[in-house]
């Protein structure tokens, strides 16, 4: 029982290094693509959140549960997948700032003071502003970001998948099963 409860554990762990590997990637590409600002780029990250959340549950449930799971087991699972990918991704997103491209994170700061003062804010309030945004980049805020997002994410499409993937076994195998 022990044994296969590591297994489990080392396959959520597994599936959710590859996906924030996975969006670590593909976040790299839009960058080199210009396509940081697309809605279909981010369609394309949202489908990559939706088929490792639907992969992992699918096969948790068959390969550990015996082809049954309850939709509180896949919730459970597809969420934590998603946490695990939000470390990586986090992890990732804090090294891309600080060392691989730190002047896209100035960009992007200038952009949304730009936006800030367009909309009518005082330039004290957006000085106020620029100030928290800057202590959020540390490595910490960096994979907290990133566990949120992904994790809530995940959960979300988990919350839907799980409806469709969960399979009742027959309960009078599972009271038998106990009596065993």
């Amino acid at each position: 029982m022990e044994s296969n409860k590591k297994t489990r554990t080392l396959f959520i762990l597994n599936q959710g290094a590859w996906m924030g590997l996975s969006l670590s990637a593909f976040f790299y590409l839009r960058h080199l693509l210009g396509l940081m600002q697309s809605s279909g780029a981010e369609l394309v990250s949202w489908a990559i959140y939706a088929g490792f959340v639907y992969f992992t549950i699918k096969n948790y449930r068959d390969r550990f549960l015996e082809g049954t799971i309850s939709y509180g087991q896949g919730l459970w699972a597809g969420t934590r997948v998603g946490l695990w990918a939000g470390i990586v991704l986090g992890a990732y997103l804090f090294t891309f700032f600080k060392f691989i491209d730190p002047g896209y994170l100035e960009e992007m700061v200038v952009n949304i003071q730009e936006a800030y003062l367009q909309s009518g804010m005082s330039e004290k309030l957006v000085e106020d502003m620029d100030e928290i945004m800057r202590t959020s980049m540390t490595p910490g805020m960096m994979i907290f970001s990133g566990i949120l997002t992904v994790g809530f994410g995940s959960f979300f499409f988990a919350l839907i998948l799980s409806a469709f993937l969960k399979k009742e076994g027959d309960p009078f195998q599972q009271v038998m099963k106990n009596i065993d």
